[in-house]
């Protein structure tokens, strides 16, 4: 089959590339040209800024693929562009979205668990940039809206959560791993650590493909995310345990961790005050979703930036030290605490 990856240099989109050159498929790959992956001479090259949308017509008029993956789409003018390009030249375009789009109050996460792919009202929004909200959601949000209304292409909209794996290059995982490596406790905020779920890159990557495949996914949304629901000892056990080290916790209520300039603002990835757990069942009905078993892919995880890794510090990790001093001073104060109680 022919291939046509926005995108697709980096993490997901890279793996991606190596799936379906493993089983020969015929790759294009529109990008800038700034990473260049090991399968840089295997794929076809299209240079281009997905920012210029006019330019992205021009290279990509005419052109015709079996499928199309795009994970670089962050405003509606993005999704707009690629299928007017495309327009009878395409099997499938598929659209990687976010959990994002149901937030600023779009979705009460805690009367909805899990929450279905359905249950935001799709009529009530506009295209507007309200001031209270991060662009990237409401952008992702834009573009499912512009396709449900408008596509001409056939497409699948993907929603993803924080995904996490080996070369994050949001380095979200190395915050946990470099701290897991280092075997010392980490402070989470007492008021932010409910149930969540998260998703591995490379399952990502294959259920991206499992849905593009999948006639039953045409014109349709659905979630993907790990099966397992964590809590954040759940998730810090695992990733201690493939680190080989002990997980400690030391929760301190936010009021005390911003009294520290420093650490003001404080918050590990993943920590939220709210449940975030997705309801999977159309995914698992319509193209078999289905991921690998967390530890799995920890330990590989792990292992990996452990002994590949050569890039800086996590986000924080310059103020480890306050942290621990900070974790240290709260269980000192707890034991006191119950001493005199």
């Amino acid at each position: 089959m022919r291939y046509l990856i926005i995108g697709g240099t980096r993490y997901m989109g890279r793996v991606v590339v190596d799936r379906l050159l493993e089983r020969g498929d015929s790759v294009t790959v529109y990008s800038r040209g700034n990473a260049r992956p090991h399968w840089w001479d295997g794929v076809e090259h299209i240079i281009g800024d997905r920012n210029d949308v006019d330019d992205l017509r021009s290279r990509l008029h005419g052109k015709s693929f079996d499928a199309v993956l795009d994970t670089q789409a962050f405003k509606k003018e993005h999704v707009e562009s690629a299928v007017q390009a495309l327009e009878g030249n395409v099997g499938r375009y598929l659209f990687v979205s976010t959990g994002s789009v149901y937030m600023a109050g779009m979705l009460d996460f805690r009367t909805h668990v899990p929450f279905k792919e359905s249950d935001v009202d799709w009529s009530t929004i506009d295209y507007s940039y309200p001031e209270n909200e991060e662009p990237y959601g409401v952008g992702k949000r834009h573009c499912e809206k512009w396709l449900n209304e408008n596509s001409t292409v056939p497409y699948t909209i993907v929603r993803i959560p924080a995904v996490m794996g080996w070369d994050d290059d949001t380095s979200r995982m190395w915050w946990w791993v470099q701290r897991a490596l280092d075997g010392g406790t980490i402070v989470v905020p007492a008021e932010e650590h409910p149930v969540f779920r998260t998703l591995y890159s490379e399952d990502a990557a294959d259920n991206w493909l499992r849905a593009i495949a999948s006639p039953a996914a045409v014109n349709q949304t659905y979630h993907i995310a790990m099966q397992e629901i964590m809590t954040v000892q759940r998730w810090a056990d695992t990733v201690w345990e493939a680190a080989g080290t002990q997980a400690y916790i030391t929760y301190v209520p936010r009021a005390a961790i911003d009294r520290d300039e420093t650490l003001r603002g404080y918050l590990p990835p993943l920590c939220r005050d709210y449940p975030y757990v997705h309801d999977l069942s159309k995914a698992e009905r319509d193209f078999g979703f289905t991921t690998t078993p967390v530890e799995q892919w920890m330990s590989k995880t792990v292992d990996w930036y452990r002994n590949s890794y050569d890039g800086g510090d996590s986000a924080g990790y310059g103020d480890r030290d306050k942290e621990l001093a900070l974790a240290g001073r709260w269980t000192d104060s707890i034991s006191r605490t119950i001493a005199e109680f």
